[in-house]
């Protein structure tokens, strides 16, 4: 799960604000104590390798150690970087396997977003989304509530309307609901109940047909002349003759192998499915105080009434700004 989240990031979120955003977010001031990143692609690019030298060579003195004593000393060095030239090298290095890292990382990332940091803040939504710890997820989430302002939610509005795994969606909607994003519960009407795609059965062929080849070559005969003497009776007793004969040569070849073939496919039996996200129902709840079940009819009418209209701000369409 971790490589998927960090291959999202790297490909959807290193841009960050400029690169994508929701129109009805309000861009966050940049942190006081922020370094100015040069905008020359060379520079940024050395600026990078600089922190990234610096935070690999941490995790290898420190947080590599088996002594709790060194890894603390590691944690606060991570902890005092305050400027976001940091941010991506600390994903790079910290975000993998060991849950350890991605424990810090998450509160080295919350630090940042306190300061109101766009690039730890998006980092952020998407391990709320896509870690596999649920306790990561949930630091996560209270990481974001730590800046100034109302907590940005841009990425997980778009991983609850675009993504195609279930978990995705459920996931992001229990963040938002713990982060009070009112604007998210059209969407999470239209994802409460799904249909989905799913293998039901298959059918499994598998063969294996085994063949023994055994050959013999003839090559053209040829004709070998041998001379035959022999002892002649009669007349010519004690007498010795002398005759040619015509004996056929040739060369044979024996070969022989064996073939064997193999085939195993399955053919997946797929039915498409509605399925309920009790997820996406407890967010709702929470969100709105009221319980229609996984009626969604009932929903939009509860949102389109007046009722609805004091409580929920109105449908907005999701517009992404691409540079």
């Amino acid at each position: 799960m971790y490589r998927w989240v960090l291959a999202g990031l790297v490909a959807g979120v290193l841009a960050m604000a400029g690169h994508a955003g929701w129109a009805a977010e309000e861009a966050a001031p940049a942190p006081k104590d922020a370094t100015v990143t040069p905008k020359d692609p060379a520079a940024q690019d050395a600026v990078f390798t600089e922190r990234l030298k610096e935070i690999r060579l941490i995790e290898i003195r420190n947080l590599r150690s088996n002594n709790d004593a060194d890894f603390q000393e590691g944690r606060k060095k991570i902890l005092a970087l305050n400027d976001d030239t940091a941010v991506g090298p600390l994903v790079q290095v910290l975000y993998g396997p060991n849950a350890r890292y991605r424990g810090l990382l998450v509160e080295a990332l919350s630090q940042f977003a306190s300061r109101n940091s766009q690039a730890a803040a998006a980092y952020l939504q998407e391990i709320a989304v896509g870690d596999g710890s649920q306790g990561h997820r949930r630091r996560a989430v209270e990481g974001l509530r730590a800046g100034t302002g109302k907590p940005p939610t841009d990425r997980l509005l778009f991983h609850l309307a675009e993504d195609e795994v279930s978990v995705g969606r459920d996931r992001a909607a229990t963040a938002l609901a713990t982060l009070d994003e009112k604007r998210a519960v059209w969407l999470m009407v239209e994802r409460l109940v799904t249909e989905e795609a799913r293998m039901v059965g298959a059918e499994v062929y598998d063969c294996q047909v085994t063949l023994d080849v055994r050959t013999q070559q003839c090559e053209i005969p040829t004709f070998r002349r041998y001379q035959i003497t022999g002892a002649v009776g009669g007349a010519l007793v004690g007498g010795v003759a002398q005759f040619t004969i015509e004996l056929p040569e040739t060369q044979v070849a024996d070969a022989k192998t064996t073939i064997s073939m193999a085939d195993h496919h399955v053919i997946p039996d797929i039915q498409r499915t509605q399925v309920q996200h009790p997820e996406v129902l407890a967010a709702l709840k929470a969100l709105t105080g009221k319980d229609f079940g996984y009626n969604q009819a009932a929903w939009q009418k509860w949102l389109q009434s007046p009722e609805g209209g004091k409580i929920i701000p109105a449908w907005q369409p999701i517009i992404v700004k691409v540079q």
